[in-house]
């Protein structure tokens, strides 16, 4: 959906092959963010290759800066893991726009699928997680948990057998034979900022082969009132009468399906749409969205909900988003 009413929506594309990766955000138009670029790494010297392929959405929400990203798989193993070295290029140039960030005064969350496990409890007791990434990979995740929290783990420090990824070709999901390589992060001064994480498995299996992490926030303060970015939906008009730009209230929202509740979970959060929301595409699948987050009204408190949703039937093809940002000189900033 490029355009839903009352969100703004932010997008990045591949632009070297259609639906191969990409993330877009969307915000409730009430609590625009500041500031929105796709695949901007702080700085022009970032290697082009690092910004041709949508995986990286940066949001500016006033107290704290929202980074979507979606972390290149290094390849089949078989074949010797031929985009490792891409891979780790990717990180660490997100590594360098994070430490640039909370340099500079601000406060990041960051979001999505780094396509790593981190320690052994991450990953099913059948796999070892020293034959599934390399030495580079686990010094990466390793340096890079010190200077930034890993939320699921700060709260449910010794949890076990929690996965947000299965493999859907076999009985994975049924039998949790999973990895848990999606994260919610923060600078460790937005820490006490943050109230809650959780890990939600039960969303229906069709959506994805990931699961959700849901981080709710203590109140946030207002924005000032500030035009929209540049690259927002907002500004895409043809979009705006398509019957096909439905409300995201039911896929986005806290609140579970009937199918898919429990005593604990059912009704806490009627009426409770998601103030912004983010979605990725995965690789290797032409059109099959990958992240969501989520947060609450500004000034009241924050839920953040990175979903993995398969929403192929949702969402307006991203050709005709393209075209928009084309014509209308935009393209420059994705």
């Amino acid at each position: 959906m490029a355009f839903v009413h009352g969100y703004d929506s932010f997008w990045a594309f591949s632009k070297i092959k259609k639906g191969y990766s990409g993330v877009v955000t969307y915000v409730k138009e009430d609590i625009s963010p500041l500031d929105a670029r796709a695949d901007w790494f702080g700085d022009e010297d970032t290697a082009e290759e690092l910004r041709k392929e949508g995986r990286l959405m940066y949001t500016d929400h006033g107290n704290f800066v929202l980074l979507n990203v979606y972390v290149p798989n290094a390849g089949d193993r078989q074949e010797g893991r031929p985009r490792l070295s891409f891979k780790l290029n990717f990180l660490e140039a997100l590594e360098h726009l994070c430490d640039k960030i909370v340099n500079s005064g601000k406060h990041i969350v960051v979001v999505g699928d780094f396509n790593i496990a981190h320690k052994q409890k991450d990953v099913h007791k059948r796999w070892n997680l020293e034959d599934m990434y390399s030495p580079r990979e686990r010094a990466w995740i390793d340096r890079f948990l010190t200077k930034y929290v890993d939320l699921f783990r700060h709260f449910h420090p010794d949890l076990q057998d929690v996965f947000s990824v299965w493999d859907m070709k076999t009985s994975a999901r049924a039998h949790n034979e999973g990895q848990r390589i999606d994260y919610a992060l923060c600078d460790p001064e937005f820490l006490p900022q943050v109230e809650d994480v959780e890990i939600k498995k039960m969303i229906p299996k069709q959506w994805s082969d990931h699961a959700a992490i849901v981080v709710t926030l203590l109140d946030q303060p207002l924005l000032p009132r500030h035009p929209a970015p540049a690259i927002s939906s907002r500004n895409m008009r043809q979009f705006q009468d398509d019957l096909r730009q439905k409300k995201l209230t039911t896929l986005l929202s806290g609140r579970p399906s009937k199918d898919f509740c429990t005593d604990q979970t059912c009704g806490q959060n009627k009426g409770n749409e998601p103030g912004i929301s983010s979605i990725s595409n995965q690789e290797q699948s032409p059109a099959n969205p990958s992240n969501v987050v989520g947060s609450g009204n500004a000034g009241m408190k924050h839920k953040i909900s990175r979903e993995i949703a398969d929403m192929h039937s949702r969402v307006t093809k991203q050709k005709s988003v393209k075209s928009y940002f084309r014509a209308n000189n935009l393209d420059e900033q994705l």
